[in-house]
Formats: structure tokens, sequence, C-alpha cells
């Protein structure tokens, strides 16, 4: 009797031991992507001109981390941002500032790189930024009011907003399971967060994980690179058509 009650325990106890190895995990695998080392790919100069000098200056200023820098890419003809502003350059002279930096999150944007845009006197600031906060774990509780409050420094400057959310980092197979879940889901809810900031602040939110998510999940060879986390030129395609929109009307009312 004795042994079977010490078995039907052990039994019981089984089921938070195993969620508890299982949370464990993922924690160890969250720490391991908050500190492994940096791709070696370099960043892209996202900077260039666009465009007839007869046509109406459009100054957009980039603001945000390597999906604006696009480690990977063998060209910056590929970067979304060119891509856009070719398409753009029809009806006006595209200048593309980029202060963007690889591994930056929201905090980098409101401290380190939005009292440089100012200086610019853009038209239009577009916010690439969350794919390193939700890796990092960064508390939505933080990114919400950091992200708020340089949309609104912007907006006050007379700047245009285009913000483009966390991608869908449940797409990138670099993170094996579960932990690909697990930042796929609080990538989801990073996305949300910077939405609602964002929309409360003023800016035009483009929502990249729900826009090119089952693309980037359905054909994640052609749409990431080698890293098998940054998109390829196929994935930039994506999100050039997904923020061309925004920014197009962004433009139109500003310049």
């Amino acid at each position: 009797m004795a042994g079977r009650v010490r078995f039907a325990l052990a039994g019981a106890a089984g089921v938070p031991f195993a969620a508890a190895a299982a949370v464990g995990t993922v924690v160890a695998q969250f720490w391991y992507v908050a500190h492994r080392p940096l791709p070696s790919f370099r960043d892209l100069d996202a900077n260039g001109d666009f465009g007839s000098d007869l046509l109406p200056e459009a100054r957009i200023v980039l603001l945000g981390d390597s999906t604006i820098t696009g480690p990977g890419l063998d060209s910056c003809n590929d970067l979304w941002s060119h891509r856009v502003a070719r398409r753009l350059a029809v009806d006006h002279r595209v200048r593309l500032l980029s202060l963007a930096a690889g591994g930056s999150r929201a905090r980098d944007v409101l401290l380190r790189q939005l009292p440089h845009a100012l200086t610019l006197d853009p038209h239009l600031a577009i916010i690439s930024v969350g794919a390193n906060d939700a890796t990092h774990a960064t508390p939505l509780r933080r990114v919400r009011p950091t992200l708020a409050t340089a949309i609104r420094r912007l907006t006050a400057a007379e700047v245009g907003v285009v913000l483009g959310t966390c991608p869908d980092l449940g797409a990138a197979h670099a993170f094996a399971r579960p932990l690909r879940d697990a930042i796929g889901a609080y990538g989801r809810l990073m996305a949300s967060a910077q939405a609602a900031a964002g929309g409360g602040a003023g800016a035009l939110v483009v929502d990249l994980a729900a826009e090119t998510g089952p693309a980037f999940r359905a054909e994640p060879q052609a749409t990431l690179c080698s890293d098998a986390f940054h998109p390829s030129a196929v994935g930039y395609d994506l999100w050039a058509r997904a923020l061309l929109p925004a920014v197009r009307e962004a433009v139109g009312i500003r310049v």
C-alpha cells in the first residue's frame, strides 16, 4: 500500500515537474537569444536619393533596427525602404535618411535616434522596431510609453509617422521549438502593444506580422536569408508591399 501511495504521489508530481522543466528550457533558450553573438552580416547603408530634382522633395527618416539595415542582403537595392522609395520617386524626389542600427530597441529609438532625426527636418519618419524588444522580453509596459513618446515628439514637430510593428518571429527558423513558439507569441503581444501605442499617438500603423507572416511561414527558405532570421530579398519585397500604402498616404499628406 505504501509503495502504491509513493507511486501515486510521484505521478501527480510528474506533471508540475515536467512543466517546470519545459519552462526552464524556454527560459534558458530566451537567455541565449538575448545574449547570443550577433550575426556576422554587415548592416547596409539605407540612405539614398531617388527621383528627379524637379519633383517635390520628400525627406524620410528611418528609425529602428536591422529590419531597416538589412543584414544578409547582397545589395541596398533589395532593402524594403529602397523599394518603397523607387515607387514613390514617380511623383517625388525622395531622400532617405537612415539613423537605424542593428540591435536597437524602442528605447534606442527614443533616446539615441530621435534627437538626431528632429534636426533633419523630415516630412516623414518610418519606425521599424520591436523584434529585439521581443527577443529580450522587454516588458510591454515599458515599450508602450516609450514608443508613444517618440511618436508624439515627431508629430509635435509636424512630422508624419509610419510604424511597422514587430514582424512574425514565429516564422524565424533560427529558433528551435518550443522557443520559436514562445517568441512568436510574445512577438504578437509586442505588435499589439505597439499598434495601440502608435495609433494612439498619431502614427499610421502597419501590422507586418499580419500582412506578411503567412507568406514567411509558408516559404521560409525563400523569404529568410541564410541566418534563418533576417528577411531575404524576397522577404523584404513583401515588407515593401505591406508598408507602401501607408507611406504613400503619409507622404501625400505631408509634402
